[in-house]
Formats: structure tokens, sequence, C-alpha cells
């Protein structure tokens, strides 16, 4: 087991294009740290250079304090689980797994220890004479997971290992991924596309945006203080709501009416010299509730909307509702719509726009009626409508141009 360093680490290809543009990140002896980001980031880059199957252009790359830019990716000691399988479809499971230690002159009584011992571990003990055409997807992988294990390497290394996997299935490699990380207390990389997957499996996650490390912090963090608007937009599921908005007096004027800002918001806007400011103001669907069910009416605003659609989730209902005023037009959140897939989707206007609210199962709030609905104002995020910069980060004021 080892720590990773990245130390401005650059990947430039010949064209001029920067892929990742000077990530520090420090990666501690046995973290489950997760690269996550639209499409195109960045995060693949990075891990294939933690890797060494891409060349570092600039900044060093230290595994276990030893720097690596210029070791063969056989001399890092570290071990690769891909997207797609890679495994041999004429040798059998105890073949696929072992064969790295016999490429390496391992003797077998050696390599069948460790290959019973993986698959004891992934449950696969049954299936160890079996080929590959045999097994299912999640039988699959749990196959190309073993291959890494048995080779006992310093890191660990997940190239969106569950993405080929139907929907139910991810759920439960979720799970098993990180408990064998747990037990195992190997240093492990992952990378995914799924914010979700993010949020779940890792102690720190780190977010990029076009090769540009965003922020780092733990799951927790990362939702309760986004440092940018980029982060709040991406993290969390239904994502957050965005409203346009000005700093007036002691509150913020928005579609929603003029809400007051509670003194810990105020003294944090205050620190960045903020008065007759305009402002992006961000919502999570989860601090909105029915106005007559809300726990603590006092610390919210009530406000009317006309409800365009309700979905139940059995547990809770989600409430789309259609607003008036300015709609936010952010390069952040243009790219989270593209990656999304729904920047073609016709749901704002330069008059207005909808938004959505997570309420409790027992709201009377019914398609094509208006409904109270009431905002937690506790947990408002407000962000500088110009860089993108979030005004109630518990760290704002040491934020940077390159993470806006």
């Amino acid at each position: 087991m080892a720590e990773i360093e990245l130390d401005g680490v650059t990947k430039r290809y010949p064209d001029g294009t920067e892929a990742v543009k000077q990530v520090d990140l420090e990666i501690a002896d046995g973290e489950f740290v997760i690269l996550v980001g639209p499409s195109g980031c960045g995060k693949s880059t990075a891990l294939r250079m933690i890797a060494g199957l891409e060349d570092i252009s600039a900044g060093e790359m230290r595994i276990g304090g030893e720097v690596v830019n210029d070791l063969a990716p056989k001399d890092r000691d570290i071990a690769m689980v891909f997207q797609n399988y890679a495994l041999y479809p004429h040798m059998t499971v105890r073949e696929n797994m072992g064969f790295a230690l016999k490429l390496h002159g391992i003797d077998k009584a050696r390599i069948d220890e460790r290959v019973n011992e993986a698959a004891r571990i992934l449950d696969l003990n049954e299936h160890l004479d079996r080929k590959p055409a045999n097994l299912s997807g999640g039988q699959r992988q749990r196959v190309a997971m073993g291959r890494a294990i048995v080779r006992e390497p310093k890191a660990f290394l997940m190239d969106e290992p569950l993405s080929n996997l139907d929907a139910k299935l991810r759920v439960q490699m979720r799970s098993e991924v990180s408990r064998l990380q747990q037990r195992l207390g190997t240093t492990t990389v992952y990378v995914t596309h799924d914010q979700t997957e993010a949020m779940t499996l890792g102690d720190r996650v780190a977010v990029m945006r076009s090769g540009v490390l965003q922020q780092v912090a733990s799951p927790r963090e990362l939702y309760a203080d986004p440092r940018n608007l980029f982060v709040a937009g991406f993290i969390g599921s239904p994502a957050m709501n965005f409203f346009g908005g000005e700093l007036v007096g002691q509150g913020v004027r928005t579609p929603l009416g003029e809400l007051p800002l509670p003194d810990a918001l105020r003294r944090s806007v205050e620190r960045h010299g903020g008065s007759a400011r305009q402002v992006v103001v961000g919502i999570r669907p989860e601090d909105f509730e029915d106005a007559a069910l809300a726990a603590d009416p006092e610390e919210g605003f009530a406000f009317e909307a006309p409800i365009e659609l309700t979905e139940s989730m059995g547990s809770e209902i989600y409430a789309h509702f259609s607003f008036e005023g300015q709609v936010v037009r952010a390069d952040e959140l243009r790219e989270l719509e593209e990656d999304s897939g729904g920047a073609d989707i016709p749901h704002r206007t330069d008059e207005g726009g909808s938004a959505v609210a997570r309420l409790d199962p027992q709201s009377d709030a019914r398609s094509g009626q208006r409904a109270k609905l009431w905002v937690d104002l506790r947990h408002l995020h407000l962000f500088d409508a110009k860089t993108g910069n979030s005004l109630t980060y518990s760290g704002a004021a040491e934020t940077t141009d390159t993470a806006a």
C-alpha cells in the first residue's frame, strides 16, 4: 500500500490541447478517492497517467514517495480494473485471475493460494473452472477485480468498472466494491461519470471540469458546501435548482419572492463585499416542503407556485413547479445540461423556468393546481453571477479563479 501524489500534473497533447491542467492531489495510504465529472473532463486521462498509460507533460507523480514519471506501468506496482472486463475467453476464471502472476514467474502453489483467497473474498469459489462466457456480467466484473487483487499491489486503479452493468446490478456491485476496499485497505482511485457512485463509494471525491480540479472533499462536504456553481450543479439528485437573484438590504430578491437571509449566510456574503450584487440562488429539491407540513416554519419562507407535474416515489413526492423571472444561463450549468442530454429539452424561456421540490408523501400538491410551498432559508446557496464562485462556501475566501 502507498500514498499517491499528483503535483502540478498536466497532460498536453501535440496540438496544444490540455486534457489535465496542473492537478494537485494527495491520496493517503489506504484511502478510497473518486475522480468524477462530465464526459471529457480529464478524469480517465488523470487515472491513466497514474497508471503510466499516458505520459505526463508537466508536473510530478509520486507513488509511495517515489517519483514514477518515467517508470513503465509494470514497474509502478499498481493494478487496474477497466470498464470492459478484458478477460481471456479461452481461459478459466482460475487461469484469468492467476495469469499475471504466472507471467511474473511466481510458483504455482503461491498462485493457487492467492487465487483461492481472492475467490473466497469475491464469492467466486464455485466458478473457478468456468470460462467467462458462462458467467454473468457481475461475475465477470468480480473476476476482473480478482485478477487485480491477487497481485497484492500498492494501489488499485478502477476506470468506470460498473458502467457496463444494468442498473440493479450496479447498485449491488457498488456495495461489493465498497466492502472489498474496506476489507483490503488498499489505496484506490476510482473513476466514474455517475455522481451517485461517487457519493456512495469514496472517502473523498475529486470533481473535475475541463481538466481542472474543482473541489476535493468528502461526499457530505461536497453536498452541503460546494465551492462553486459547477460542483453544486453536478452533485445531488435531483439536481440543485438555480434562480437568478439580487442582493438587497438584508435579503435576496428572487423569482420566488424576497428571501430574508439568516445571519450566518448574510455574514458569509458580507465577507465577500456583497450588497446590491447579482447572484445565483441555489436551492436543493429536498430543502423545499409543503408549507402545511414544514417542521420549522419560522426558519423558512412560504410562497405559492403552480404545480406542473407530480411524481409519487412512495416515500416522497417530486413536485415540478414553474416560476416567472430571470433564468440562470451560466456556462457551468449549460455544460452540465449538455452532458446529461437535457440541453435540448425546452423547459426554460426568457420569461421563466421550472424547478423541482421533494415533498413529504402526505402533501396535497397536485398537477395543474397551485400549492403553497416552503423553502428552508438555512440551506440556501448563493453564487457570484459573474465568477460562479460560492458566496456561502465555508472556505470561499480561498477560492481561486482556476476553480471557478
